[in-house]
């Protein structure tokens, strides 16, 4: 019987006992045969590697000694202990809120004696706003806003405080219509209504702009946080409502305005909807400070007339003393007129034309005429001595424009109420 042999066991002639003979290593022993070119690769990626390892230490270093561990390179990383991110969920927070109450201090351009006047607002999520302006010491100035539009109303005393003594006494006489640029840069209303401040809170018009966050600061009973970004520094509470910070203090480019904030109840929203609206009767016979309105008498009448009648006529010229290049330059400007005439010293009976309104673009002319009847004279008498005076006015707004801001403000009211109120902590 013949043995067949496995491929898996030794063949013929080996000694089963004995181990087997190992396979030579195709790889060379290191510093023998090993290709210089392949150690020289080699010895270049391990430089490459740590060169890559220095360059990446030496830019964390960099980082961490800019931007600090209290500040926001401005990536607009919006992650929780973010800067950036805690502005963002701060203007999330005031976007929706009904309206806000602002006190603090804003430079008046002219103010009298160079200092700050004291703010009182309270502006409302559509832009309306009603409050007080006041120099130290001095009388307040009471404060409408509507439309993009700011109105003053104070007495002499009042306007004298803010620089406008040579017009005081004509000032004092009727409400004001204020231009951003007249006492301060922008309008008020508009900058300080809620969506416009989230805006400047989340610093949207300067995405890149590093954000330095500073040690808390006292406002009154309570601290907050300065976050400093361009030249504006927003003060957010320590105490967060549903993940955000409130803004409790907010301060502009060059202390322009120092404003402490306080969110309204719903009571007080209310309170101020009906008080706004009771105040707009104020506006409606404002004036536009930039409009000079001259009248000049077309014939002396201070002599003989008819026996019973006598017509006087004047020119009412209308100027406009800002640049030519404002648009204002050339609107129409609500002229009122009334005129008073008498006989002898006693009042005598006007025609129906003799009062009213009109329309007279800035460096343009009307002429207006009255008739004023008198009562007929005593026997032997058959002249009598007229005198007339035209008094007139002019009107930041038509009585077309006053009806619609008087809608508008009721339209905004619907508005705020049906905003929510701001959460509580």
């Amino acid at each position: 019987m013949t043995d067949g042999s496995s491929p898996l066991t030794p063949g013929s002639g080996a000694d089963p006992t004995s181990p087997p003979t190992p396979s030579p290593d195709p790889t060379p022993a290191p510093g023998r045969d090993q290709d210089p070119d392949a150690r020289r690769r080699s010895r270049r990626r391990r430089a490459l590697l740590l060169l890559l390892l220095l360059l990446l230490l030496a830019t964390g270093v960099l980082l961490w000694f800019f931007n600090g561990p209290g500040s926001d390179d401005g990536s607009g990383d919006d992650s929780n202990g973010s800067p950036r991110g805690d502005l963002a969920r701060a203007a999330a927070l005031l976007r929706d809120a009904p309206a806000l109450h602002y006190t603090g201090t804003m430079a008046i351009t002219g103010a009298e004696g160079g200092e700050d006047a004291r703010v009182d607002l309270i502006v409302s999520n559509p832009a309306d706003a009603l409050g007080t302006l006041r120099m130290p010491d001095r009388p307040a100035l009471d404060y409408v806003g509507i439309d993009g539009r700011s109105f003053l109303k104070g007495n002499t005393e009042a306007w004298q405080s803010l620089g406008m003594a040579e017009k005081s006494k004509v000032l004092a006489k009727h409400p004001s219509m204020v231009q951003p640029g007249m006492f301060f840069s922008q309008d008020l209303a508009t900058t300080l209504a809620p969506p416009a401040l989230a805006k400047t809170v989340a610093a949207e018009d300067v995405p890149n702009e590093k954000i330095t966050v500073g040690k808390p600061i006292t406002v009154g009973d309570h601290t907050c946080t300065p976050f400093r970004i361009d030249d504006t520094t927003v003060c957010l509470s320590d105490e967060r409502v549903d993940g955000a910070r409130f803004v409790d203090r907010i301060t502009f480019p060059g202390g322009s305005a120092v404003l402490d904030i306080k969110a309204l109840s719903r009571q007080e929203v209310e309170r101020f909807s009906t008080d706004f609206r009771s105040k707009l009767p104020l506006i409606r016979d404002a004036v536009d400070p930039r409009i000079k309105v001259t009248t000049q008498m077309l014939r002396d009448y201070k002599g003989a007339c008819a026996p019973t009648a006598c017509v006087f006529t004047a020119r009412v010229t209308v100027m406009f003393l800002g640049t030519t290049s404002d648009p204002d330059a050339s609107k129409p400007v609500p002229v009122t007129y009334s005129w008073a005439i008498d006989r002898d010293g006693t009042p005598v009976e006007v025609d129906p034309e003799c009062s009213g309104a009109l329309l007279i673009k800035p460096g343009e002319s009307e002429d207006l005429s009255c008739t004023g009847t008198g009562p007929s004279v005593g026997p032997g008498a058959s002249r009598g001595q007229y005198k007339g005076q035209i008094m007139t006015s002019d009107r930041a707004l038509t009585p077309k424009e006053y009806d619609r801001l008087v809608n508008l403000a009721a339209d905004n009211s619907k508005k705020i109420a049906a905003l929510p109120d701001l959460p509580t902590a």
